[in-house]
């Protein structure tokens, strides 16, 4: 079950931000490197990186003052048969789609045909929330692009090109391979609450609101005139042909997924056009490569603000990181699918960005340590190899080669030995055991389940995790006794509840 992968890289990748001062007013003075200086320091890190983190290829873009210093691919996109990423080799942007999405719900916004505190339901009319205790009324515009809405569905797997695909009013009403049904879950405007289906319904809204495809106006409205001729929300022959395969964290590749929820999760995309996105949400005018101005620079100062119920943390469409002891403050978003991983941010105050896709299962690895190289950079100090990592990619090598058991004693003894060197989150083994768990490495899978348990046991996802592992394996008396453990600690984990539900009835 897909449930909060990518609030757990945000955290960390906040925790590696918060502890590293970016003084922008010392800026000039501080500067040691060159760009060509630290571009060439990239050059020899991030093929380090690719192999330590068994991710096979990635491709970066940093932007200076407005413009592209660095557009560039590194490793594989297709490893067997000698393919090399370049500035054309597409990949998945994860949830980055969301923030594309974002500029064409706005578009509308300035055009007058949607209004953003208006109800959801005004513009809805092939498919409506269910009724709950909570006002419908209540999901506005605003809600869905800042996840304040009070709606369930974190996240989306994706489908195997074999599969037919569900509609869009299908996904939202729960055939969309796992996640269920949309839902009021809580009063709108009241909390901050990641929901990839409230993007799946602007979507709809889109269609509804336009009479087209969502992703032919995306395509014609967004993406074309910024320059972005090479992405799409459409998977057809030509994104394929120049796409990057997908690979898990063990660099294998696994099949292309599709998806109805394409709002949420489908663009693909080159860092050559992300990196016309970056600049796009510079907030700057005539931004080099761009056919026309796509929408009003109040508009995107406005998607770029937090709103109340975020603490700071989100807008319209775009994650907001303010950098502690600084006055820097970041816009971005971060993304994440089998096999894909990305990561945006831009600092609107100076002109300056970093954007990166990768094509592995441990890509955030690759990324994690770039960004805080380059947030180093603009100390004038590169602390590089000094960045926290990970723990997956020990625990992959060391399962490979020794075992579970060995996984497992290897995870502890780092974290005794050498904890100054890595971030120990729950997101870690949570991704890891459902990279085992998709990989038919059920038993594998249960033990780094009961790890995270241990090392996290107030957290209901980690109880909620384990006992998915355990029904896997046939063992409903202890998913049961999992699920009744997740329940307690988060009585509003409707998953468990579900679960709980159809495993006492059989």
């Amino acid at each position: 079950m897909i449930k909060k992968t990518s609030n757990y890289l945000s955290t960390f990748l906040c925790l590696v931000a918060s502890i590293l001062i970016i003084n922008q007013s010392a800026y000039a003075q501080t500067l040691t490197f060159t760009s060509d200086e630290y571009v060439s320091e990239l050059d020899e890190k991030i093929p380090a990186w690719l192999e330590e983190f068994i991710v096979p290829g990635a491709a970066i873009a940093l932007i200076e003052n407005g413009k592209v210093i660095l557009q560039k691919g590194y490793g594989y996109a297709d490893a067997k048969n000698n393919v090399t990423v370049n500035s054309k080799t597409g990949f998945n942007i994860g949830s980055i789609s969301k923030t594309v999405t974002a500029w064409g719900v706005m578009k509308l916004v300035e055009e007058g045909k949607i209004e953003l505190d208006c109800p959801a339901e005004m513009y809805l009319t092939r498919w409506h929330l269910p009724e709950t205790e909570y006002d419908v009324n209540k999901v506005t515009i605003r809600r869905l692009l800042s996840h304040t809405a009070g709606l369930s569905l974190h996240g989306y797997p994706g489908w195997s090109p074999n599969d037919t695909l569900p509609t869009i009013e299908e996904s939202l009403s729960g055939k969309n391979n796992g996640p269920g049904g949309v839902r009021l879950i809580m009063e709108p405007g009241t909390k901050w609450e990641y929901s990839g289906g409230g993007f799946t319904i602007l979507q709809l809204i889109i269609e509804e609101v336009t009479g087209r495809k969502f992703a032919d106006y995306m395509q014609t409205e967004i993406l074309n005139p910024l320059g972005m001729i090479n992405s799409s929300y459409t998977i057809d022959d030509k994104i394929l042909s120049a796409s990057s395969l997908e690979h898990n964290s063990y660099g294998e590749v696994i099949p292309f997924e599709l998806f109805t929820a394409e709002a949420a999760a489908g663009l693909h995309t080159t860092i050559e056009d992300f990196a016309l996105f970056a600049q796009a949400s510079l907030n700057l005018c005539g931004i080099a490569g761009t056919k026309q101005v796509i929408l009003r620079q109040s508009t995107i100062e406005l998607m770029t603000s937090p709103v109340p119920a975020s603490d700071g943390l989100y807008g319209l469409g775009y994650e907001i990181d303010s950098i502690q002891n600084s006055q820097a403050v970041l816009v971005g978003h971060d993304g994440a699918n089998a096999g894909w991983h990305a990561y945006l941010k831009v600092n609107q105050q100076t002109g300056n960005g970093f954007a990166m896709i990768t094509n592995g299962g441990s890509g955030y690895n690759v990324y994690r340590q770039a960004y805080c190289n380059w947030i180093n950079w603009k100390l004038g100090v590169s602390l590089g190899d000094r960045c926290k990592k990970t723990i997956t990619p020990l625990l992959i090598k060391t399962l490979r080669n020794e075992g579970i058991e060995a996984a497992i004693v290897a995870y502890k003894k780092v974290k005794k030995t050498e904890a100054d060197d890595y971030f120990f989150f729950e997101g870690a083994l949570y991704s890891f055991g459902y990279e085992l768990l998709r990989a038919n490495k059920i038993k594998e899978s249960i033990e780094i389940f009961k790890l995270n348990v241990e090392e996290f046991p107030e957290s209901s996802n980690t109880f909620d995790s384990l006992a998915e592992a355990y029904m896997a394996n046939g063992n409903n008396e202890l998913a049961i006794k999992n699920y009744e453990k997740s329940v307690e600690l988060d009585p509003k984990n409707l998953n468990g509840i579900e679960r709980l539900k159809k495993l006492k009835n059989k």
